[in-house]
């Protein structure tokens, strides 16, 4: 599933296996206010409101070494993923991101996440973006990703495990 086509200027993606049913995933992903459980930049996070899913659904995060940024969802598709615009943030004007998971086998799943921006601060903000910010966010993306699959197959594991137990009692 992808959103409509951003009219943003730039683009990174990338995708990762989670060996956990497309459930399992959405279960992490879902709790949209807790990102700072698992998302390793991420130093606290919250609710802005009452409201915990659907379009409208709002969050604070508190980003390690940049500062703060709110994120609204947009989209909101039930067990499939959302998309979700982001507040500006040093040189990176507002942008949007999408996680979609898809099913691709027995209790596999791909979890793609893309991240649609701009860059603000004219010619200042061009040439950083060529120089460092685009490394940076190649590199934090997939880093991000890996950090939400290690999470999702922990939770599964332990949900597993409780489910034994409870079976053998």
């Amino acid at each position: 599933m992808t959103s409509q086509k951003s009219p943003r200027k730039y683009q990174v993606k990338t995708s990762i296996v989670i060996n956990t049913p497309s459930t399992a995933v959405w279960d992490v992903l879902k709790d949209f206010g807790n990102v700072s459980d698992w998302a390793p930049a991420v130093t606290k996070s919250h609710y802005l409101s009452e409201q915990k899913s659907g379009v409208g659904t709002g969050r604070y995060c508190k980003i390690e070494g940049f500062g703060s940024i709110e994120e609204s969802v947009t989209e909101w598709h039930e067990g499939k993923g959302f998309v979700y615009t982001v507040t500006p943030l040093g040189p990176l004007d507002a942008s949007q991101s999408s996680w979609w998971i898809e099913p691709v086998g027995d209790n596999m799943s791909r979890l793609e996440v893309t991240l649609d921006y701009d860059v603000r601060f004219g010619i200042f903000g061009e040439i950083l973006h060529g120089l460092v910010m685009r490394k940076k966010l190649e590199q934090s993306l997939p880093e991000t990703l890996e950090s939400t699959k290690k999470h999702v197959e922990e939770e599964f594991k332990i949900k597993q495990q409780s489910l034994k137990l409870a079976v053998a009692s």
